[in-house]
């Protein structure tokens, strides 16, 4: 063995964490190798981090290590062991087996004619090929220096992959809350990496329903992050950050040290805005770089503050609802509702004219009282929201999966409601463009699992949103009569013809 290696004393050990340091596995039958490795290295730094070795003397024990540390950025393997291939075999477990493709391997050999560097460089996927005879202390140094820098930014394009998913999930329905957690933590995983690395990325805002006048971690990325979402942001910050806190929530001004970022961003729906702390970070940023956490802060408090606004309006129409069906109701007991109340013009000034129809229509039926008020309540509801989403029948023609998903999102501040006829209402919108052939969408019911009230709904969301663009309920309800077969059930077309002209009147007056 070469004393070319024996270049620097042993070191005192540092009292770095174990994930502070690049883990570098060493796979090699020789001890004196393992010895002169780590003495080679043992003051190296990359990134203000150090490195932690690992060792296995034989290909089977190789394989063991590497799937007791995936997270490994180097290894460098012996090609010859307990067989002439044996190195040769770990490196192909690696890739294939493992499906480890981010670890860089490099091959160190003693007997470079039983494994010719062309060969092996075609016929396996590994980073660099060394002779041991030609590997100086130097040469181990800059092999190492190179592949770390390629591991860095291998994992880096992985981490912002990986963010940039989370934030693609969740960009379908942004305004809710579980979607809107994934999307701050995708941002959260990408900037950690856009900047260079940090240990630690935490987004905390207050919580007042758990710890009021506190900040709480809702998004973190990197040490300890599992166990730092939901508590107080003062559990995971070191000393430094800690004493720059407050005067960053006061002043509004972030604070930037050598390895320590504070932003705090305002909101736009909240007294108190968001703070994004980043720790350990492996370089002081740059002035581009400090814009961009800036920037990052400031889109993630008005996603949040999108969500806010979206819950309030949810609760209002939620309020709004209960209203409504309170009039409705008092309307519906005091208004006689039948074929001669109509045909005498005795139309109640509260009662909206889609409740007087259904009332007609669900008696024809023979449905139950109280299935006749909670439909004829519903109906209200149904038409107000059709003549809002204008899903005409045009509409449902070109695409049909996106007249389904609009009059979701309109419907969706009421979808906890208590009142029995709202939940008809959402049952129906469920529903809303399944047919009673089962051609409808998205296809799962059909014929007599398809209830006669959600059809009642369906057919005066239809009324409604041809209204809107200037058809007259009674041109649509003859339109819907002369389908063909399919849309409603025979039993729903025979009593909308047999009361046709008493239903049509209820229009009469919007």
């Amino acid at each position: 063995m070469s004393d070319r290696y024996l270049f620097a004393d042993e070191p005192v050990a540092t009292q770095e964490a174990l994930n502070e340091r690049w883990k570098i596995l060493i796979v090699d039958d020789e001890p004196e190798v393992h010895a002169v490795t780590r003495l080679a290295l043992s003051d190296f730094q990359f990134l203000g981090r150090g490195l932690e070795f690992y060792s296995a003397e034989s290909g089977e024990a190789g394989c063991a290590l590497m799937r007791e540390h995936p997270d490994a950025a180097i290894i460098l393997l012996d090609v010859v062991m307990e067989t002439d291939d044996a190195g040769l075999k770990v490196a192909r477990y690696i890739r294939e087996e493992l499906d480890n493709h981010f670890i860089r391997i490099i091959l160190r050999t003693g007997q470079p004619g039983q494994a010719p560097e062309r060969t092996v460089i075609i016929n396996y996927d590994i980073n660099d090929y060394k002779s041991k005879t030609e590997l100086t202390a130097q040469k181990l140094f800059t092999a190492v220096m190179s592949s770390l820098r390629s591991y860095r930014d291998i994992m880096s394009i992985e981490h912002s992959r990986r963010g940039l998913e989370k934030i693609l999930q969740s960009s379908t329905d942004l305004f809710s809350e579980q979607s809107i957690d994934n999307f701050v933590d995708g941002l959260v995983q990408q900037l950690s990496w856009l900047i260079g690395g940090a240990r630690q990325v935490l987004y905390a805002e207050v919580d007042p329903d758990h710890n009021p006048g506190q900040f709480t971690v809702r998004a973190a990325f990197g040490e300890e992050a599992d166990i730092m979402v939901g508590r107080p942001i003062k559990a995971g910050l070191p000393i430094e950050a800690l004493r720059e806190l407050e005067q960053v929530v006061r002043t509004r001004k972030p604070f930037f040290s050598d390895d320590i970022a504070i932003v705090y961003s305002l909101s736009g729906a909240k007294p108190l805005g968001g703070l994004l702390c980043l720790t350990g970070l492996a370089r002081k940023l740059n002035t581009e770089e400090r814009d961009l956490l800036k920037l990052f802060s400031e889109q993630i408090q008005l996603a949040l503050s999108n969500v806010l606004r979206e819950l309030d309006s949810n609760h209002f129409l939620a309020q709004l609802s209960d209203r409504l069906m309170v009039l409705e109701q008092d309307s519906l007991h005091r208004t006689a509702i039948g074929k001669d109340s109509v045909q005498a013009n005795n139309h109640s000034f509260a009662q909206h004219p889609a409740s007087q129809a259904s009332a007609i229509l669900t008696a024809a039926l023979g449905l139950p009282k109280e299935a006749q008020e909670h439909t004829a309540l519903a109906s209200t509801l149904m038409a107000i929201i059709s003549t809002i989403c204008e899903v005409t029948l045009e509409h449902e023609k070109i695409e049909v999966r996106v007249c389904y998903e609009r009059i979701h999102r309109i419907s969706k501040g009421l979808k906890n409601h208590p009142n029995e006829a709202v939940q008809l209402l959402l049952r129906a919108i469920d529903e809303r463009f399944e047919r009673y052939d089962g051609s409808g969408f998205p296809g799962l019911v059909s014929g007599d699992e398809l209830p006669l009230t959600t059809q009642v709904l369906s057919l005066f969301s239809v009324v409604y949103a041809e209204l809107v663009i200037g058809n007259n309920a009674e041109q649509t309800l003859k339109k819907l009569i002369a389908e063909p077969e399919g849309r409603f059930s025979p039993k729903l077309i025979d009593a909308l013809q047999n009361d046709f002209a008493v239903i049509a009147a209820c229009f009469s007056k919007k």
